[in-house]
C-alpha cells in the first residue's frame, strides 16, 4: 500500500514538476511587473519582502524549468520526439522572457547593477541551453516555426536586462558623465582687432567681464502652463543630466553650481521640492528600471515588435489543427504563458504611457496635442515618493510595550523547542531587526515642514560664501539664537548630538501644554527628532561613524532602570512625568541610574536649559532649527550610495534634504574653478 502510494507521487511529481515551475515563473513575473515599481513609493514591509522573494526566486525557477525540458529532450532523442515534449520545447522561450524580467524592475538593489557580467554570463548559458533544446527538437513543424518568432522575443528581453543593469552599474555611470568639458578662456578671439577698430572710431570702449552661466537647455525648451507639472519635470530632468553626477561621488564644477542656483533661486518650497521630488524619481527608473532602454527609440521599437510577434504567435497557434495531440493540461498552460504574456506587455505600456518620461520625451518634441490626451485620459496614479518620515519611540522600544508577533505562536510550542527557534533567529538577526521595525510608525511630511527646512537652508546659503572650504563652520543654531550655554550639546560627536537632543524634545513636547502660536514648530521639532532617532537605529550607515549601537543599549538600559522603581509605573505618561520631574529639579536622577554610555543625564540637563526660555515661540524655533542643522549635517555627510539604496525604499527626506543642498551649493560636491568668463566690449 505504502509503494504503491510513493509510486503514485513520483508519477504525479514527474508530470507536473514542469508545469508547476511553469505556472510559479508566470506568478512570480505578475508579482513583479505589478508591484516591483511600489517600492518607489512604499513603505510597507510586505510589499517589499514579496518582490524580494519574487526577484530572487523567479531566475531560479526559470533556470530549473530549462535544465527539466532540456532534460527531457535528451532522453526523448533515443526513441523519437513526443508531441508533447515538443510542446514543452515552446515553452522555453516564455522561459528566456521572464529571465529578461518586467520593465519596472531590473534590479532589487545597486548591487545588482555592480554584478551585472554574472548576469551576462547567465545570458551566455541559458539562452545556449534554450537554443540547444529548439535546434534538437526542429523538425521544420508549424510549431518549429513559432518557437522561431518567440525565441527572438525572449534573447531580446534578455539581453536587454543585461545592458540596462550595465548602463546602472557605477563605473558605466561614470564613464558616462565624465565628458569633456569646455575649458575656461576667451570666448571672442577677435576681441583685440575689434577693441582697436572702436577707438580709432572715436568711441569710448570699456571692457565688461560677464559670468557665463549654462542652464539646460530642456528645462527651457516648452512652456505651456495649460499642462499641469510641465515646466518643473522639464527642470527636473534637465538637472539631473548634471547632478546625477553626485550619486557616483563625482564632483560638479562651479559652472554647474551657477546653473543650479539660476533655477531654484526663484522657486518656492513647494516647487523646489517637487523638483526635487521628479528628480529622484527619475534616478530611481534609471537605477532599478529599464527606463533607460524603454524611453529610446530601440526600446520602444523593440516593444511593438516583441508585442506584434506575441500576438501573431498567439492567432497562430489558435488556428493551428494539430492541436489534438497535445495533452489538455499542456495546452491550456500554453494559453495561459501567451495571454499572460500579451496582457503583462499592454500593462507595461500603459505604465509607461503615463510615466513622466512620456512627459517630458512628448513635450521636447511638442506634442501637445498628444500630451493633453494623456492629462485627460490618466488612468494611472504613479506616486514619485512615499512623502513620509519614519518615527522612532526610544521609551516605548525600551518599554516593550508592543507584544511580540510571535509570542502566541510560540507561547504554544514547547519551552525546549520555543528556546531553540529564538536562538537560530537571534544568531541571524531576525528577531532584533523584527523589534526595531515594529516600533516604527509614519507620518506624511507637511507643507509647513518642508517650508521650515527650505527656510533654513536659504539662510544658511546667504551666510555661506563660495569657497566650499567655508562650508561647514557657520556658527550653531543655539549661537545665533544667542544661548552659547547651550552649545555643548553640539559639540558631542553626532550620534550622542542626535541621542541627547531627542530625549530633550521628548521631554519638552511632553512637558508643557500645547499654545496655538508655537504649536506648528512643536510638532516639526517631535516629528525630526523622532526621524533623525529612526535613522541612527534602522539606518546608521548613513549618519557619520560613532558608536550608535552602543549609545542606544546603553540609553534603553539606563530608561528600563529607571522605570523599575519602588513604585510601580503602569504606562508611558507616567515615566514622562517622572522624566519631567527629573528635568525641572524636583527629582534628581541617582548614579545608579547613569549607564556608562548613556545620554539620558545629557538629555536631561538639555532639556532642563531649554525649559529656561520663557518665550515658547523662541524655544520652538531654537528646537526646530537645531533640528534642521542636525538633518543637513546628515544629509551632507552621507555618501551618494546610500542615498542610491534608500530610492526603492519610498525614499528617504534626508535624500531629498541632500539633493536640495546640492541644488544650492550647500554642499562639497563643487570642484571650485575659475568660472568662465565672457568679455564684452561696451562703446559708447
Amino acid at each position: 500500500m505504502m509503494e504503491a502510494l510513493v509510486q503514485t507521487l513520483k508519477n504525479l511529481w514527474k508530470e507536473w514538476q514542469l508545469r508547476g515551475l511553469i505556472l510559479l515563473s508566470l506568478i512570480f513575473q505578475t508579482i513583479l511587473i505589478v508591484m516591483g515599481n511600489r517600492r518607489k513609493y512604499s513603505y510597507q514591509l510586505l510589499v517589499r519582502f514579496a518582490v524580494w522573494v519574487a526577484y530572487l526566486a523567479a531566475d531560479t525557477v526559470a533556470t530549473m524549468a530549462l535544465g527539466i525540458i532540456s532534460n527531457d529532450l535528451g532522453k526523448m532523442s533515443y526513441c523519437g520526439l513526443d508531441a508533447n515534449i515538443e510542446l514543452h520545447v515552446f515553452w522555453a522561450p516564455f522561459l528566456l522572457l521572464h529571465l529578461g524580467g518586467p520593465d519596472t524592475i531590473t534590479a532589487y538593489s545597486v548591487e545588482d547593477n555592480e554584478l551585472w557580467l554574472r548576469h551576462l554570463l547567465g545570458l551566455a548559458l541559458q539562452s545556449g541551453v534554450a537554443f540547444n533544446a529548439f535546434l534538437m527538437a526542429w523538425r521544420g513543424s508549424h510549431l518549429s516555426m513559432l518557437s522561431t518568432l518567440m525565441v527572438f522575443v525572449g534573447l531580446s528581453k534578455y539581453a536587454e536586462r543585461t545592458w540596462v543593469l550595465r548602463s546602472a552599474s557605477s563605473e558605466q555611470i561614470k564613464s558616462s558623465m565624465l565628458d569633456r568639458r569646455d575649458l575656461p578662456g576667451p570666448s571672442n578671439p577677435n576681441l583685440l582687432n575689434e577693441y582697436d577698430v572702436k577707438r580709432e572710431q572715436g568711441y569710448n570702449v570699456i571692457p565688461n567681464r560677464v559670468i557665463d552661466i549654462q542652464l539646460p537647455m530642456e528645462a527651457f525648451a516648452f512652456q505651456d502652463d495649460s499642462i499641469s507639472r510641465t515646466n518643473e519635470l522639464l527642470k527636473a530632468y534637465g538637472l539631473l543630466q548634471i547632478f546625477k553626477r553626485i550619486f557616483v561621488n563625482l564632483l560638479l564644477s562651479s559652472q554647474d553650481r551657477d546653473t543650479s542656483l539660476a533655477v531654484f533661486q526663484n522657486l518656492s518650497f513647494k516647487k523646489a521640492f517637487e523638483v526635487v521630488e521628479m528628480e529622484l524619481s527619475f534616478m530611481y527608473d534609471l537605477l532599478y528600471t529599464k527606463a533607460s532602454m524603454v524611453y529610446s527609440r530601440w526600446g520602444l521599437s523593440l516593444r511593438c515588435i516583441n508585442l506584434s510577434l506575441t500576438c501573431i504567435v498567439l492567432v497562430l497557434f489558435s488556428l493551428a489543427d494539430d492541436k489534438h495531440k497535445y495533452k489538455k493540461a499542456d495546452l491550456v498552460i500554453t494559453f495561459i504563458l501567451l495571454v499572460v504574456a500579451i496582457m503583462l506587455e499592454i500593462y507595461a505600456a500603459l505604465v509607461i504611457l503615463f510615466s513622466d518620461w512620456t512627459f517630458v520625451w512628448l513635450t521636447l518634441r511638442k506634442r501637445t496635442s498628444v500630451l493633453k490626451f494623456i492629462v485627460s485620459v490618466q488612468l494611472f496614479e504613479n506616486p514619485r515618493w512615499s512623502n513620509s518620515m519614519a518615527q522612532y519611540n526610544l521609551l516605548s522600544f525600551a518599554l516593550r510595550e508592543k507584544p511580540m508577533i510571535y509570542g502566541p505562536i510560540l507561547s504554544q510550542v514547547k519551552p525546549h523547542f520555543c528556546h531553540r527557534i529564538l536562538k537560530i533567529f537571534k544568531c541571524l538577526g531576525i528577531v532584533e531587526k523584527l523589534e526595531k521595525e515594529r516600533y516604527v510608525s509614519k507620518e506624511v511630511i507637511s507643507n509647513s515642514l518642508k517650508e521650515w527646512i527650505f527656510k533654513h537652508l536659504k539662510e544658511r546659503r546667504k551666510a555661506t560664501v563660495y569657497d566650499t572650504s567655508n562650508i561647514g563652520r557657520q556658527k550653531f543654531t543655539v549661537e545665533t539664537y544667542d544661548n552659547g550655554k547651550l552649545k555643548w550639546s553640539m559639540e558631542k560627536g553626532f550620534d550622542e548630538r542626535i541621542l541627547i537632543w531627542y530625549i530633550a524634545t521628548d521631554i519638552c513636547y511632553y512637558l508643557e501644554e500645547p499654545i496655538e502660536a508655537s504649536q506648528s514648530k512643536r510638532e516639526m521639532s517631535i516629528l525630526m527628532s523622532r526621524y533623525m532617532l529612526h535613522l541612527l537605529v534602522n539606518y546608521p550607515t548613513m549618519l557619520p561613524a560613532g558608536l550608535g549601537d552602543i549609545l542606544i543599549d546603553d540609553t534603553c538600559a539606563e530608561v528600563i532602570d529607571f522605570c523599575n522603581t519602588p513604585e510601580l509605573l503602569e504606562n508611558k505618561i507616567d515615566v514622562y512625568n517622572r522624566l519631567v520631574q527629573a528635568a525641572v529639579g524636583v527629582e534628581l536622577l541617582g548614579t545608579r541610574y547613569r549607564a556608562r554610555k548613556s545620554m539620558l543625564s545629557n538629555g536631561r540637563s538639555l532639556a532642563r536649559s531649554l525649559n529656561e526660555i520663557t518665550n515658547k515661540e523662541e524655544k520652538w524655533s531654537l528646537i526646530a532649527d537645531t533640528w534642521v542643522e542636525i538633518l543637513a549635517h546628515a544629509a551632507t555627510h552621507c555618501e551618494g550610495s546610500q542615498h542610491r539604496q534608500q530610492l526603492r525604499r519610498g525614499g528617504q527626506l534626508l535624500t531629498h534634504v541632500w539633493l536640495l543642498m546640492a541644488h544650492l551649493g550647500l554642499t562639497d560636491h563643487f570642484q571650485i574653478q575659475q568660472p568662465r568668463e565672457i568679455v564684452r566690449l561696451t562703446a559708447k
